[in-house]
């Protein structure tokens, strides 16, 4: 097997490192962002590609390339959901797993955790099927997966829970996907765990749990995490939502809960893939340098990202540094793009290649003035992520000077790459990341409530630079 020199993602990434092995594990971080100099901002040199019911879209951040010398491209994969219609709605089956261990009774966020389940079932329809799962010293399953006969029933079950006790998450979690492994259960299948804090009972280690996660993703199961308050394991949660195919959310306020449950639900019937994966070949004279904001898996010439669950109207980008050496021709391959997935409208599976070639020329200013809009424009966000990432752990160690380092360069690369590719997206984000970085430098200490809900609300910012 070929082996690869780089860096696994966003730095949070080295955090738990490995989800499915062998994965790309970072090392260092790259110093290495984007170069934003375009003549003549273009457009995007391709035409997505449909592939069944999601398009694909592969691009470098330049058309052409400089013969016979080896330089970085940015290769920005883009896979889009179809904007389903407003009666398209697929039956859900969800198992909501409520950490209720002691810490849940303070600052109210048992109150809204049971506000939100009761007002989850509320909006279930009559398709849909409800389990409900609780987990403190123990999992124990509150109400077993079925549809909801008596709404008043349930909410009363609902706000009966009382919290108490450690955090056993590896039986909560074990709890709700066995709710859901019947292979005959119509429609999509969703955990959604939700947890204040650390796992400390039973299963603990984070990547036995983040595998546990994400055990049963190619049976239909698929996992999302909400982490609610300041004192959890994001890290943790982002990693067995990663795994699991599902979505992370960070509720800094427990009156936020309705709404996220809301989202949630209404995504999980809209759910346009599953199981979605993107494999990357790469031939001779390509060399991976690092992927942004996913752990990705090697390959025998490549790597591979899995995506999860992608719902209608979605988006998400795969944004990854290569280094190119091409030889003389007038053109070269580099890389052949896999889509793969499974339809959930008739349960197959869907996918197809896409090649990426690339002109090869002599002339500098040809290849400068070869500059791809849109795929400049996500290397750039992406290269901005992993500095936003870095910058929270560095804070979260109490390292203040490196923290507003990264974000002051985080800030002039959105800036100079909004003003080049004259995008005015990157250059809204450039005063958030200033806003960031000036809330960093006012919090009281990186233990304090503040410094905590500026870091997590930095890494969740970091994921969508680098994913979107």
């Amino acid at each position: 097997m070929q082996r690869w020199h780089l860096t696994a993602g966003l730095a949070g990434a080295t955090a738990l490192a490995a989800l499915v092995l062998p994965t790309l594990r970072g090392t260092t971080i790259s110093e290495k962002p984007p170069e934003v100099v375009p003549d003549t901002p273009a457009e995007p040199l391709t035409q997505p590609e449909a592939v069944g019911s999601l398009l694909l879209r592969a691009d470098l951040d330049r058309g052409a390339l400089l013969a016979g010398q080896a330089q970085d491209r940015y290769l920005v994969v883009e896979i889009e959901g179809p904007d389903l219609p407003d009666d398209v709605r697929r039956p859900v089956s969800l198992a909501v797993v409520m950490d209720v261990s002691g810490s849940m009774a303070g600052r109210g966020k048992i109150d809204n955790a049971r506000m939100a389940a009761a007002e989850l079932v509320a909006q279930l329809g009559p398709q849909d099927s409800f389990s409900l799962i609780t987990f403190s010293d123990q999992g124990r399953v509150i109400q077993s997966l079925g549809q909801v006969q008596d709404v008043a029933r349930t909410q009363r079950l609902i706000q009966g829970i009382q919290p108490t006790g450690g955090t056993h998450l590896s039986s909560g979690m074990e709890l709700g996907i066995d709710q859901l492994s019947d292979p005959t259960i119509e429609g999509v299948r969703r955990v959604v765990v939700l947890s204040d804090g650390m796992a400390n009972i039973g299963v603990t280690d984070p990547l036995a749990l983040a595998r546990m996660a994400g055990g049963k993703v190619d049976q239909g199961v698929s996992l999302s995490t909400i982490g609610l308050g300041l004192d959890y394991n994001e890290d943790l949660l982002t990693a067995m939502s990663d795994a699991g195919g599902g979505s992370y959310h960070f509720v800094d306020r427990p009156g936020q809960l309705a709404s996220i449950f809301q989202s949630e639900l209404n995504q999980m019937s809209r759910v346009a893939g599953r199981e979605v994966s993107v494999e990357v070949s790469l031939p001779p004279g390509v060399t991976l340098r690092e992927v942004y904001g996913y752990s990705a898996t090697t390959t025998t010439d490549g790597y591979r990202v899995f995506l999860g669950d992608l719902h209608g109207g979605e988006t998400r980008k795969v944004v990854a540094r290569i280094q190119v050496e091409p030889g003389a021709e007038a053109s070269f391959d580099v890389a052949q793009v896999a889509l793969r997935y499974q339809d959930p409208e008739t349960d197959t599976a869907a996918g197809r290649e896409l090649a990426v070639v690339s002109a090869v020329s002599n002339d500098e200013q040809l290849v400068r003035r070869s500059v791809n809009k849109q795929a400049g424009v996500a290397a750039a966000k992406a290269h901005a992520g992993l500095l936003m990432d870095r910058s929270a752990r560095s804070y979260a160690e109490g390292d203040i000077a490196s923290n507003q380092a990264d974000l002051r360069e985080a800030e002039a690369l959105l800036s100079t790459a909004g003003a080049d590719y004259d995008a005015a997206e990157l250059k809204a984000e450039a005063a958030g990341v200033s806003v960031q970085r000036e809330a960093f430098q006012a919090a009281p200490a990186a233990s304090s409530d503040e410094g905590l809900y500026q870091v997590k609300k930095a890494k969740e910012a970091a994921r969508g630079y680098s994913r979107r």
